[in-house]
Parts: C-alpha cells; sequence; structure tokens
C-alpha cells in the first residue's frame, strides 16, 4: 500500500519498505489488520484475535451469473438505508415510475420470518434476508423478465433475479453502498454494448425515489422524532434488524440471534395523543395470521369495554 502523501510504501505485515526523496528508515511500521479478497470484495477484520471464515453472502448462488455491479454514495446513514430495503410494502406507492409501475396495492402486505433475519414476502414472490452486519440478500421471482407474479412464491418461479446490497458505513450520515445483480437467465444481455451503462442509470432512479423519503425520515430523527413509534405488521424484518443492531451496540448479540431492547416507547396506549405504543417483542407476539387491528377499531374496542 502506497500513501498518497509521500509515496511511503508498506507491505502486507505493515513494515514500511520505500521511502522516496529520503534514506528508509528502520523500524518504520503502521498496524496490519488481516484481510482477505474473496468474490470480488474485500474483507478487513478489524477485531480482535483470530478473523471468523468469510461468509459466502457476497457470492451468486450456483446457476446465476452477475449482470450489473455498481458502487454509490449515498447521504443517508447506513442503518436507515437497510431499513429501506427490507421494506417492500412501500414499493407500490414509492416506486410507481420505476419497478412498481402498474403493481395493484395488495389488501395485506406479511413478511413470514423462517429464521430470526430471514424470510419470504406475502403476495410477492421474494425471499429477503439481512446478514449482519450489514449486508441485504433478495431472491425474486420473475414470470418473465421485469415482471412479478402475485400469489407465488419464489421457488415456484422458472426466472429469478438475485440482489445483494452491502451497505457500508461511510462518515457520519453516509453510506457507500455495493450493488451486485444476478440473474438465472437472459446470459446474453451482459454482452450487449452499454447495458452497464442502462443498469446504473435505472439503479440510480430507483435509489432516487428513495432518497425523498429517507432523507426526510433521517432529518426528523436529527430533530428527535422517532420514526419506530407504530411498527405494523410488514415491518417485522426491520424491526428485526434494529433489535439486533441495538443489542449490538450495546454489547449483546454476539451471534446476531438472540436479545431484547425496546422499540417505540412504552407499553399500551398514549391517552393524550391516541398512539398505540407497543415494543418490538410485542409486535412478534402477534399471531401471522391476525395481522394488527386498527387503531380506531382499537379505541372503539375499549370504550365498549369500559360502557360494558
Amino acid at each position: 500500500i502506497e500513501c498518497a502523501y509521500h509515496g511511503w510504501q508498506f507491505d502486507g505485515d505493515g513494515s514500511c519498505t520505500k521511502m522516496p526523496s529520503t534514506l528508509l528508515c528502520r523500524n518504520v511500521a503502521v498496524a496490519a489488520l488481516p484481510c482477505v479478497e474473496k468474490d470480488g470484495f474485500i474483507w478487513v477484520w478489524p477485531g480482535e484475535g483470530l478473523p471468523p471464515e468469510v461468509p459466502a453472502t457476497t457470492r451468486p448462488p450456483p446457476g446465476y451469473e452477475v449482470h450489473a455491479e455498481i458502487a454509490l454514495e449515498v447521504p443517508v446513514e447506513h442503518g436507515l438505508l437497510i431499513e429501506n430495503l427490507l421494506d417492500l410494502a412501500h414499493a407500490p406507492f414509492t416506486h410507481q415510475a420505476t419497478f412498481a409501475k402498474g403493481w395493484p396495492v395488495p389488501d395485506a402486505v406479511k413478511f413470514h420470518a423462517q429464521r430470526m433475519l430471514s424470510g419470504q414476502w406475502d403476495p410477492y414472490p421474494i425471499e429477503m434476508a439481512f446478514q449482519p452486519p450489514c449486508m441485504t440478500v433478495s431472491n425474486i421471482g420473475l414470470a418473465q423478465p421485469g415482471k412479478i407474479v402475485r400469489g407465488a412464491t419464489a421457488e415456484s418461479c422458472e426466472r429469478h433475479l438475485h440482489q445483494l446490497h452491502v451497505c457500508a458505513p461511510g462518515k457520519k450520515g453516509t453510506t457507500r453502498l455495493l450493488y451486485r445483480m444476478s440473474m438465472d437467465f437472459l446470459g446474453w444481455a451482459r454482452h450487449v454494448p452499454g447495458i452497464d451503462k442502462a443498469w446504473k442509470g435505472v439503479a440510480g432512479q430507483v435509489l432516487g425515489e428513495d432518497l425523498k423519503l429517507v432523507l426526510g425520515q433521517q432529518d426528523r430523527l436529527q430533530r428527535g422524532g422517532d420514526t419506530w413509534a407504530n411498527p405494523v405488521s410488514y415491518d417485522k424484518l426491520a424491526v428485526r434488524y434494529r433489535r439486533w443492531r441495538n443489542g449490538v451496540a450495546a454489547g449483546r448479540l454476539p451471534d446476531g440471534t438472540t436479545g431484547g431492547g425496546r422499540m417505540g416507547g412504552g407499553e399500551g396506549m398514549d391517552s393524550s395523543s391516541g398512539v398505540i405504543r407497543m415494543t418490538a417483542g410485542e409486535l412478534f407476539k402477534l399471531d401471522e395470521n391476525e395481522g394488527f387491528v386498527d387503531q380506531q377499531q382499537q379505541q372503539q374496542q375499549a370504550v365498549e369495554v369500559q360502557q360494558s
């Protein structure tokens, strides 16, 4: 590695091996961190002890070919961007000009959790997972190129689009987004002249639609707001991510699988504002098939109980 200031060069152990324009000083070194290159990514271990095995998350599934790789600097805190990626219910409203154009609004959007941080969306044929520390992976089943079948599962579809989003924290309030898109069909399309530019244009447009909202969310948080005051059923995966992150920040969850933590304030209803507050734990106690009771309906039920 060469220093951009005076051109000093360092080897993999951190020792300085070259000092241009002067005599080489002995015993000059910098801290060296374990690193490895795998599947086109460079992994660095800043922790103590021996680094764990590098996960296979970044590798496309067998039978898939990479069609696009994009790196972007995004002016949003990385956790907010991850939560946005883990939320599919916003698509028919936010992305009407891009990939969700023409999507009808479902009566209910649910996330069926298969493991702590992964599962399947309903009614969309999309499997999704959060992979610690900052990656989201989705596999989308397609009936035909560019068209999603509602009510199906990703596994039942013949064609698939696989997405990897690495949301690496940058400086305060920014994220370096590394995006990789793979497909198990249309292999010849990778060789079409200008296809990379086309994919980057689409990705930039989709991201622009999200940023208008996520930047507003970030601004509200910076001014003391609480964007998690009222989680609902389709927030399940994003809430579980936030609980994992809060646990790690508090020194819990070394394996990313357990832990608690409150979301959205205290229990019950705030009588002064009429806002129903619930913890993430309370959110996940609700049966998958029951859904959420409308706030007005719940308030009406409370009045009826008091009158009886």
